[in-house]
C-alpha cells in the first residue's frame, strides 16, 4: 500500500539556497544526534543539488533548497498521517525562528 503524500513549500525570502541548505544540514544533524538510535532516520545529501533525503519508519522525504524558498517532498506512513498540522505548525515555527522576517 503507497504512502500519502505531503508536499509543501515554503518561502523564504533573501536566502540563498546555499544559506538554506547549510541551516538545514546543520539542524538536522542534531535533530538525529538528540534522537540517538531510538529513532532509526537515514540522513543522506546531495550537496551539489542542494537536497535532503531523510528516511525513516514514519517518513520517506526529500527536501530541496532552491533561491527563497524549500520544497518538501514527503510520503508519510499512515501511523504520522493524523500529525499533518503538528508538522506543519513545526515547519512553520523552525522558519520563524531561524528566518525572522
Amino acid at each position: 500500500m503507497p504512502m500519502p503524500a505531503y508536499t509543501k513549500t515554503i518561502k523564504i525570502p533573501g536566502r540563498s539556497a546555499q544559506d538554506l541548505y547549510e541551516k538545514i544540514s546543520a539542524d538536522l544533524d542534531r535533530m538525529v544526534e538528540k534522537w540517538g538510535v531510538s529513532q532509526k532516520m537515514e540522513l543522506s545529501r546531495d550537496a551539489a543539488a542542494r537536497k535532503l533525503h531523510v528516511k525513516s519508519s514514519m517518513v520517506t522525504a526529500i527536501l530541496t533548497c532552491s533561491e527563497g524558498c524549500l520544497i518538501l517532498d514527503a510520503k508519510l506512513s499512515l501511523l504520522a498521517l493524523p500529525f499533518r498540522s503538528k508538522i506543519d505548525e513545526q515547519i512553520e515555527r523552525w522558519v520563524s525562528k531561524n528566518f525572522p522576517a
